[in-house]
């Protein structure tokens, strides 16, 4: 809003002529344009909140949008997990299987073997045994070493009997042990104990070859 106004006198001459004083009251106009002004700087605050908002609430969606593929990464790991841990289970058990597959077999190998060297010991002390001069009353094998007590015609006959065991190549020495005099059927003979050390000898390779095609 402005006003204006005329000022003069009715008395004044009539050939004096003189300018019109307007006067325009501004303050309206900036109160309007200060008005404006601030109503533009709010309504850009609010756009800039808005605009801040959408960007706030598009990152969020994009970081539940990760966190969902995450969770879901991590779901189908866990289940591939599981997956190989049952495999892994399966492999441990198929090993766990296999060595004591393996401790049978190397129990059956090694029974197998010392009934093998049982055989081999008891046919050496029977061949090297003559049946005229040397009888025998008992043999105990226990690990590597063999006892034996027999009764022999004498001691010469005890001493050959001795030389031709250890010349066998499954003993190592033979020591005697104690030595008496006994009487068998109204004759004095001699009775004795031998301590036999037992050495396997290496198999051939032939009988290698026969024990790995059995």
């Amino acid at each position: 809003m402005f006003w204006c106004g005329v000022t003069g006198t009715e008395n004044s001459e009539p050939e004096t002529h003189t300018l019109p004083m307007i006067r325009i009251n501004l303050l309206p106009v900036r109160q309007m344009k200060k008005r404006l002004r601030t109503r533009n700087e709010v309504f850009a605050l609010i756009a800039s909140l808005v605009v801040l908002f959408v960007l706030l609430g598009m990152t969020a969606w994009g970081l539940n949008q990760q966190v969902d593929s995450l969770k879901q990464d991590v779901t189908k790991l866990e289940a591939e997990k599981a997956k190989y841990n049952a495999i892994i289970k399966e492999m441990k058990r198929l090993k766990d299987d296999k060595n004591k597959l393996t401790a049978k077999i190397d129990v059956i190998k090694q029974l197998k073997f010392k009934s093998q060297v049982t055989v081999h010991l008891l046919d050496e002390i029977a061949t090297a045994t003559p049946s005229d001069s040397i009888w025998l009353q008992s043999l105990k094998q226990s690990g590597t070493s063999v006892a034996l007590t027999a009764i022999a015609l004498d001691n010469t006959r005890i001493a050959n009997y001795m030389d031709t065991l250890t010349a066998s190549p499954y003993f190592s020495a033979a020591r005697l042990g104690n030595s008496s005099l006994t009487t068998v059927a109204g004759q004095k003979l001699k009775k004795f104990s031998l301590n036999l050390q037992v050495h396997v000898p290496k198999p051939s390779t032939s009988d290698s070859k026969k024990g790995t095609s059995k």
